[in-house]
């Protein structure tokens, strides 16, 4: 019971938290000061919290990337206003607030246990508990960055530009200040590695952070701050202990949900907010992405339904839940791919082949697989960013790809809508790849809106 009341009350503290602490919401902090955790079984309390620290994750970087596409029939009937206009790339709109909101309730939650962890006496137990609460504090920033914040540069030309602010404490009453993209960085690679060093190898349950998810998210990161070495330094680390795959010919490709919750490539679990948007009738896969699946490979059975006018809508939630709030977590496939495009970028060859054929035979009918055996660097480059894009549909990792990937022109790419007879263009590196901090964050902040 006690576990109970404290996290309803964590909760409640977190609804009014949320927005950064208006002084309206600090004069309730007197009456929830008994609902301040103290113990380590608070700390385990809070961190075991499924709702807020597993689910809400972001889904508006899949909703303004290329993957999907809506008639201007469907865009019309969208009743998300941020949504709509988010599709269209609209300069001047903002995000729903739950995009940011979400994540520093997460945050907040890590930074309870966190200050908790720094009175008491350091046990086992309690250096297991600091590793999860670095790593959902890393987590949930990284998700953070991948929308609010310019990408980091390889060459640094950027680190003293604005980031987002790097939450390290839990106190409400503390100015909130923007980081640079330096500081942001520096911090939330130290969290991970951090969390890396004091988890267990393995858990319980794929919703509790492990080393394993440590070095995943370290591999995740570092692909996308374009550090190809450390990118298959971690993959490397992950997949040592987790490799596992599943087989798509043994998987019930006309069911509804065909991949199963907590399946054996989930390294952890998480899953982005619903969003009505994402409903089957309106939200299609973009048709020409859909040409790249041939028709031996089973993902095209798996992950889509086929409609009656012939176009294909999104059914492989790694969730194994058909309904709009898809899978957002860390799985072995996406490390095993990222390790591929590292190893190519590296100049290895071979072993980026080796992984690109694992994953590809394991998403093929097996009778007709030809292994791909490319030896040009570029083209086998290529052929790893497609295999990467439909592999990794659905899953928000889209638009961050885009970001990097269009630092260089040989991967850059121009992306186009056709609504209502206009055509809408988002250019290569356009200020519109970070989004705007919402509305009702800048009302109840002292935060000032992002530049552009």
């Amino acid at each position: 019971m006690k576990k109970i009341n404290l996290l309803k009350a964590a909760v409640w503290i977190l609804f009014f938290t949320a927005f950064f602490g208006c002084k309206d919401y600090l004069d309730m902090k007197p009456d929830l000061r008994k609902a301040v955790p103290t113990t380590l079984e608070d700390c385990n309390a809070l961190l075991n919290n499924y709702s807020v620290l597993n689910q809400g994750y972001p889904y508006i970087g899949e909703l303004a990337s290329d993957n999907f596409m809506m008639t201007t029939a469907n865009w019309q009937s969208v009743s998300i206003l941020e949504d709509k206009e988010l599709f269209i790339w609209n300069t001047d709109i903002t995000p729903p607030a739950t995009q940011w909101s979400a994540q520093y309730k997460k945050v907040y939650v890590a930074n309870q246990v966190l200050d908790v962890l720094k009175i008491l006496d350091e046990t086992q137990q309690s250096k297991t508990l600091k590793g999860e609460a670095l790593f959902f504090r890393a987590y949930a920033h990284f998700a953070l960055a991948e929308l609010f914040v310019p990408i980091p540069l390889a060459n640094g030309t950027n680190i003293n530009k604005e980031a987002i602010p790097y939450r390290k404490t839990p106190n409400i009453e503390d100015r909130v200040e923007r980081s640079t993209i330096g500081e942001f960085y520096k911090q939330l690679l130290q969290d991970a590695n951090d969390a890396a060093i004091l988890l267990p190898a393995t858990g319980n349950v794929l919703s509790t952070p492990t080393k394993i998810a440590a070095n995943a998210l370290l591999a995740r990161i570092y692909l996308y701050l374009q550090d190809y070495p450390r990118a298959v330094q971690y993959a490397n680390a992950c997949l040592l202990e987790n490799s596992d795959l599943l087989d798509f010919e043994t998987l019930n490709a006309a069911s509804n949900s065909p991949i199963a919750r907590f399946n054996k490539e989930v390294i952890f679990q998480a899953i982005a907010v619903g969003s009505a948007t994402y409903t089957r009738t309106r939200w299609k896969l973009d048709s020409t992405l859909m040409e790249k699946y041939e028709d031996s490979d089973l993902r095209k059975a798996v992950f889509f339904i086929k409609n009656a006018d012939g176009t294909y809508s999104y059914k492989g939630n790694y969730d194994g839940q058909l309904n709009q709030a898809p899978f957002s977590g860390l799985a072995v496939d996406e490390i095993l791919i990222s390790r591929a495009e590292g190893y190519v970028r590296t100049g290895k060859v071979d072993s980026a082949l080796m992984d690109l054929n694992r994953l590809r035979r394991s998403r093929w009918v097996k009778s007709q697989f030809t292994f791909i055996t490319e030896k040009d660097p570029q083209k086998l480059l290529d052929i790893i960013l497609m295999e990467r894009r439909k592999e990794l549909i659905m899953r928000q990792r889209r638009w961050s790809d885009l970001k990097r990937l269009n630092l260089d022109t040989s991967t850059a790419k121009t992306l186009y809508r056709n609504i209502e007879n206009k055509e809408y263009v988002l250019p290569p590196n356009d200020l519109r790849y970070t989004m705007l901090i919402p509305l009702a964050v800048l009302e109840n902040s002292t935060l000032q809106q992002t530049k552009r």
